[in-house]
């Protein structure tokens, strides 16, 4: 064996139009075929990553002093040496810039974790999912709600009005945005529900309409949803059903009028005659809407798919039978701690804010710990912007609805955030936030270093106005996702005459240090900047990741655009390097 001086091949990948690259490409094949691989001389990246493992004098590495180097420092073993020794650039460039180097690897779902009750879990969640654009003027449309299911959204939000002829309608109210009907958007979402993930979709519905229409809906959502379509067999649920135990299936979450104390209610209904309670009524055509769907499939069993539409049984139902997510008004911990039923509700913005400044985080995790808890943007973010969805989950809250069409920061953070479980769409909350009895967090539990050491690519980032001027690049290194971890810091500004090439290429050799309190919480943000005097602060790529699963050691940061797909175009993109260290404060 020789000294090796080769350079790797890389493959590419095709990606869809609705994919997110940061979510749909972990292996890093196609990031790699469009990354130049060329760093700044002025910092000798090789030299800096292999410090103290190498004969400086011969820039050579040997064998040995490289498996110590993988333990050591990536805290992994690498068995795929064939050489005595290697080059320290080629060394850099095969084992450093490589598909299997990416900051985080590509995440599994752990099965394990997925059969305790829905409000145990962080659950990906979206805000007028059908509007495409901004509040006011924009249109609704089934490609919105498509392309939030293929990003990972398992809650999709309908406002439903009478509409006309054409049956109910999917609107903003009020204001000057286009309709759907209806029955195209729960098409939609049949068609896309389990695209992306098995786990189920939920759509809450922000209803308008009149009772007729009530009744109309559900008929589309037993026609359409058909066989997906999970109907609940009780009225009150005492505790939720698992992820697991709702797989391939959608369910519906409604707002649920009724007085506190309905269950011992005789409010009356002529039903065949016979005079019985509202929840008998209810609970009836619930079993009703069971016998037939079985009777159906039983009648079509050798059939290969379920009914057609035309074949569906034709049952009146109630609405408030196939809702399984009651959405009620919240009145207070103390009724809702005593009550035996779990329930939904749903807090503003503003409402989030006053409940996390009046009450104790443990009184509100307590809450969240039976009870599903929805927060979403206020009603003043006509552009469709979206709040920090930090507080949310601190408090354990499952549903953060987010403006999917904002493509801003918080969306960042939230795609970050929902790389975990292999991206299904539902991560289980720490045990502190499951478990009222544990002690909260009142000390670190890891030491994170993150340093910043160079970046290649940076040819695409040439300034759109001035094509001669390269942008004065620096990078915001930030926490969020937890209140108690929320801080970023900055890099110096690197600026350079070059306008392509190696010179063009930033670099930092920065280090920074965060005391993780919530690891389980924290995502990492990376955001690039141009600070040039012409732009100040101008966006030109981010990429985020659950703390909980950075890798430490060198790694690559694959970098995005606003929209999650990779910066530069089919030929050109850019990466920066950083170094990862952690420690545990305590188990």
């Amino acid at each position: 064996m020789g000294l090796c001086l080769s350079t790797p091949s890389t493959l590419s990948k095709s990606n869809d139009l609705y994919h997110l690259d940061c979510m749909s490409d972990r292996k890093g094949s196609d990031f790699l075929r469009k990354l130049s691989r060329e760093f700044n001389p002025g910092c000798d990246v090789a030299i800096v990553v292999f410090a103290g493992y190498f004969d400086a004098g011969g820039r050579k590495i040997r064998q040995v002093a490289l498996q110590q180097f993988f333990l050591e420092s990536q805290h992994e073993a690498q068995l795929a040496f064939t050489c005595d020794e290697y080059d320290i650039d080629f060394a850099f460039q095969y084992f450093m810039i490589a598909s299997n180097n990416l900051v985080t690897l590509e995440s599994t779902v752990d099965e394990t974790t997925m059969n305790e009750p829905l409000s145990h879990y962080f659950i990906n969640s979206s805000h007028n999912t059908f509007i495409s654009g901004a509040q006011l003027f924009s249109e609704s449309s089934t490609q919105s709600i498509k392309r939030a299911l293929m990003h990972g959204c398992r809650v999709i939000e309908l406002d439903c009005y009478d509409g006309g002829s054409s049956g109910p309608v999917v609107m903003h109210n009020g204001i000057a945005t286009s309709s759907i009907t209806f029955r195209s958007a729960i098409k939609t979402i049949y068609e896309e529900a389990h695209t992306t993930s098995d786990y189920p979709v939920i759509i809450t519905l922000d209803n308008h309409c009149s009772r007729t229409k009530r009744d109309e809906l559900a008929q589309i959502l037993l026609q359409e949803l058909r066989e997906k379509l999970y109907v609940p067999k009780e009225s009150f649920k005492r505790v939720w059903p698992s992820p697991a135990a709702l797989k391939g299936k959608i369910l519906i979450r409604d707002k649920h009028k009724v007085a506190e104390n309905f269950c011992r209610c005789m409010v009356k209904a002529n039903v065949s005659g016979k005079i019985i309670s509202t929840f008998e009524f209810t609970r009836n055509k619930r079993c009703a809407i069971h016998e037939g769907l079985v009777e159906a499939r039983v009648s079509h069993s050798k059939a290969s798919t379920f009914p057609e539409i035309n074949q569906t049984p034709s049952i009146s139902v109630d609405l408030r039978s196939i809702v399984q997510i009651d959405n009620m008004k919240f009145g207070t911990f103390s009724s809702a701690a005593s009550g035996e039923n779990v329930f939904s509700c749903s807090w503003s913005e503003a409402t989030l804010l006053h409940q996390t400044q009046n009450a104790q985080r443990d009184v509100l995790c307590a809450f969240t710990e039976r009870h599903i808890l929805r927060c979403y943007p206020a009603g003043s973010r006509v552009m469709s912007g979206n709040f920090d969805p930090s507080m949310a989950w601190s408090i354990g809250a499952q549903m953060v609805a987010l403006n999917f069409q904002a493509n801003d920061e918080p969306i960042w953070i939230n795609r970050g955030k929902y790389l975990a479980n292999g991206a299904c769409g539902f991560i289980r909350k720490p045990d502190y936030l499951n478990n009222n009895g544990l002690q909260m967090l009142v000390e670190p539990m890891l030491l994170l270093e993150i340093t910043v050491l160079a970046c290649s690519g940076w040819d695409i980032f040439l300034n759109e106005r001035n094509p001669s001027l390269s942008p004065d690049t620096c990078i915001c290194i930030s926490l969020s996702g937890s209140k108690l971890d929320a801080e970023s810091r900055m890099t110096s500004v690197f600026s350079s005459r070059a306008r392509t090439g190696p010179s063009a290429q930033p670099y930092y050799n920065e280090t920074f240090n965060f005391r993780v309190f919530e690891p389980e919480l924290s995502v990492l943000l990376i955001t690039v900047y141009d600070k040039s005097a012409a732009w100040k602060d101008r966006f030109l790529a981010q990429s985020s990741y659950p703390v909980a699963l950075l890798r430490p050691g060198i790694r690559l940061v694959p970098l995005y655009d606003k929209f999650g797909k990779y910066v530069g175009d089919d030929n050109a993109t850019a990466c920066v390097v950083i170094k990862v260290k952690q420690s545990m404060t305590r188990l």
